[in-house]
């Protein structure tokens, strides 16, 4: 007798009598492994002409299931915080050696600061299983951080307010990273990192400023804005919530942010490491600021002079006292351009005649067509919008843009906000405004930089601004030996102190430099009203010493401060 032949039931089934889970079979008859007949069941041998009509089978399809990554959290989400950050610098690193030619050592340069700015930090060492304790080498036995949140990129939420008075605070506020008492570590934020890029420039002496590294951030050309859609994603699964907010961060820069950033990172060099860095090297970037600002030649040399007077090495200040606005060296130069227009093209609207022909005073600007050559001769197109200035669009401007701008608007919408590691929310956002794919367009000014249309716009501004300019006659100072010991109204200049007091061609101007420098417009007119001071208490010892042939008391120029 064949023994009997045991079968498993199907889908979690078994004997509602006794619970078996098998069955055997028996004349066409199913039954449990302890005999209960099962129900439902009839077992018959099919003929041959029913072989081959089985119906279609489906199967359910199992649905995949998501694995959910682990938040890590107190010391190691710290770690995976800067291996992120880490990440993000070198790929803005990468882009400024590859698209923008800078040498390939700048990469050493930005790794060693780094490197320093993550030394005090209680980090764990390759191949070890535990954390590296400050106290263990001899060194201060403060231990690590077991508790505790991101401290330092809580800060960019208050950035705004951080902006507006940035050189008004005291530069001990940054102070040591190693860990505080509260055993919290003090970790660089985003925007550190085009600070340290930055800093890398100061270092190899190359001209680029801290508005080129904001517009390269704002057309998204450098990883900034958008960089956690750069981030591989079982990275940022396991980042803690808190970092997710320190990567991202607005649509836009603050002016003045990152000027903000690099200052503290001087300041913070100085007191860990007793590092300094070179002075800009400003005469490329003053020659800069002079064409993109459409002005005549003989500014350089007025700020030359001034350079002078002022004795001023444009080196940031390393702390030791109150930071002014006029010692950021980028504030400082722009402010020399805007106080050397003013000196020499009156913005005010009053005549201030040339005593001799040789007086850089005998020409005269037409401010009123300057600022219309200013406006005019962008390098975009009508049909596009501005790189870097989508952020500005309201839902008021949407409703009336046409299909090109809703295209650039909507392509950088999707850049910023939706990233490529969400294909299914990508689509279904894009779903509603799906029509034919754009082909690529390589005379899309919105797809490359064209220094040709730069130099040819240039061009075009100065060839107006040199048509409006006007020859002004000299006027002689009077004989009359009372008069000439008088100043005359033209030896006098205003001094604006607020934005308020501004004239119409005086606020065309400063807002034209302070958005290209990217620093409010206040703070521009704080730096020049305090550049102004220092000019003026120079006049006052020149004019002492000449009247009292050297036996007067002297000023000391770097004294005087302006609020």
């Amino acid at each position: 007798m064949a023994p009997t032949k045991y079968h498993r039931f199907r889908g979690g089934e078994r004997c509602d009598e006794c619970g078996a889970r098998q069955w055997y079979a028996q004349d066409a008859i199913r039954y449990c492994r302890n005999g209960h007949r099962l129900e439902g069941f009839a077992e018959h041998e099919g003929d041959e002409d029913d072989f081959g009509t089985q119906g279609r089978v489906s199967r359910k399809k199992k649905e995949a299931r998501k694995k959910v990554a682990v938040k890590l959290s107190g010391d190691e989400g710290r770690e995976l915080y800067l291996e992120a950050l880490q990440l993000v610098l070198l790929r803005q690193v990468w882009w400024l050696v590859k698209e923008r030619g800078f040498p390939a050592d700048f990469e050493e340069i930005v790794r060693a600061l780094w490197s320093l700015r993550v030394r005090n930090l209680p980090l764990r060492e390759s191949g070890e299983g535990r954390r590296r304790r400050r106290g263990e080498d001899g060194n201060e036995s403060e231990g690590y951080a077991s508790s505790g949140m991101l401290t330092s990129s809580q800060s960019e939420a208050a950035t705004t307010s951080e902006s507006e008075g940035f050189y008004s605070s005291d530069a001990a506020t940054t102070a040591t990273w190693a860990p505080d008492a509260g055993r919290r570590w003090k970790l660089p934020k985003l925007v550190d990192t085009l600070a340290l890029c930055y800093l890398g420039c100061l270092v190899r002496r190359l001209p680029a400023t801290t508005a080129d590294f904001c517009g390269w951030a704002q057309k998204g050309d450098i990883d900034f804005l958008a960089a956690f859609n750069e981030i591989p994603r079982n990275v940022r699964d396991r980042l803690p919530a808190e970092y997710h907010r320190a990567f991202q961060i607005r649509d836009h820069i603050p002016p003045g942010r990152l000027q903000a950033a690099v200052q503290e990172l001087v300041i913070s060099y100085k007191v860990n490491f007793d590092t300094i860095f070179p002075p800009l090297n400003y005469v490329p970037i003053l020659i800069n600021f002079i064409t993109d600002l459409t002005l005549p030649i003989e500014i350089y040399l007025v700020v030359k002079c001034i350079v002078e007077v002022l004795n001023t090495d444009f080196c940031y200040p390393a702390g030791g006292k109150k930071i002014r606005a006029m010692d950021n060296p980028e504030v400082l130069l722009i402010s020399l351009v805007v106080v050397s227009a003013k000196l020499l093209y009156s913005l005010d609207g009053v005549d201030r005649p040339p005593r001799v022909h040789q007086d850089p005073r005998s020409m005269r600007v037409d401010w009123a067509k300057w600022q219309e050559a200013m406006e005019s001769n962008t390098n975009q197109a009508p049909s596009t919008l501005l790189r870097g200035e989508e952020y500005r669009t309201t839902p008021e401007d949407i409703l009336t843009m046409d299909k090109s701008k809703l295209d650039d608007y909507m392509d950088w919408f999707e850049k910023m906000w939706i990233g490529d590691d969400e294909p299914k929310t990508a689509e279904r956002l894009r779903e509603p405004f799906k029509g034919p794919e754009r082909p690529p367009n390589p005379s899309n000014p919105n797809e490359q930089s064209d220094e040709d249309g730069d130099t040819r716009q240039i061009r075009n501004r100065y060839e107006v601004m040199n048509g409006s300019m006007k020859l002004v006659e000299p006027i002689p100072d009077p004989e009359d030996p009372e008069t000439v010991e008088k100043k005359q109204p033209r030896d006098f200049c205003p001094v604006w102190r607020t934005e308020e007091d501004l004239p119409v061609a005086a606020k065309a101007l400063y807002g034209t430099a302070a958005k290209l420098t990217f620093i409010p417009l206040t703070t521009l007119v704080r730096a020049a009203t305090q550049v102004e001071t220092r000019l003026e208490a120079w006049c006052n010892q020149k004019t002492r010493r000449e009247r009292d042939n050297g036996k007067g008391k002297a000023i000391r120029i770097g004294d005087d401060s302006d609020d």
